[in-house]
């Protein structure tokens, strides 16, 4: 008796191992986690900054008992800057830009028997800009309008100051430093027509200014 039941048991367990054995989960391969690579820097979009630099130029004109003579000038210029950048193409970025300058631009020189003084205390300019773009590096070039205040003293005859429009054209680097945060360097050129001081009796003034300056920006 006791063998018959241990020879049914036996049969048993041969006929439900293969049932069992096809209940299991069959085995798979594991999934590879994904890579992402660094995130591509996005130039399109608003910004405004602060910027801080150095300047010189020039005023060249008709002096009384001179003549045709220059007075040089230099100084610190800072100021603000706003614009909007659009990237057309992966390594093709335009915009536009504008800005507005302090700046404390000085000269004297002593001609015809009086000392002659120059300042400038403000410039600011609208331009248009184009640039091409290396992900968060980009050259770019700028040109447009020009805006700037000039003043002239003569011993003996005081002060005339005078407000003009130009032309400017310059040249700079940006990199991302952030999403949000762009750093720059730039050189501009500013070049102004001729004025008349008549006050002074000085005809025909022009002058210009060089600025190169470092600036940083919060890009929104």
């Amino acid at each position: 008796m006791k063998r018959l039941v241990i020879s049914c048991a036996a049969a048993v367990a041969l006929m439900a191992g293969p049932a069992l054995a096809a209940d299991l989960p069959e085995p798979y391969e594991p999934v590879s986690p994904e890579v992402y690579g660094p995130t591509v820097f996005n130039w399109t979009g608003a910004y405004i900054g602060t910027q801080l630099g150095y300047s010189w130029g020039n005023i060249n004109g008709n002096f009384p008992g001179t003549g045709n003579a220059t007075i040089d000038k230099d100084g610190v210029a800072g100021g603000f800057y706003g614009g909007y950048n659009y990237q057309v193409a992966p390594n093709f970025v335009i915009g536009g830009e504008a800005d507005i300058t302090w700046a404390d631009l000085q000269g004297n020189r002593r001609m015809g028997g009086f000392s002659y003084k120059t300042r400038t205390t403000w410039m600011g300019s609208l331009r248009a800009r184009a640039g091409v773009a290396f992900d968060r590096f980009m050259v770019y070039g700028t040109g447009g309008v020009a805006f700037a205040n000039n003043t002239v003293e003569r011993q003996g005859f005081g002060s005339e100051s005078k407000n003009a429009a130009g032309w400017t054209l310059g040249a700079g680097v940006e990199g991302a430093i952030t999403q949000n945060i762009v750093a720059r360097g730039e050189y501009i050129y500013q070049a102004f027509g001729d004025q008349n001081y008549n006050k002074l009796n000085v005809k025909s003034v022009d002058f210009n200014t060089n600025v190169v300056r470092a600036g940083v920006a919060y890009k929104f």
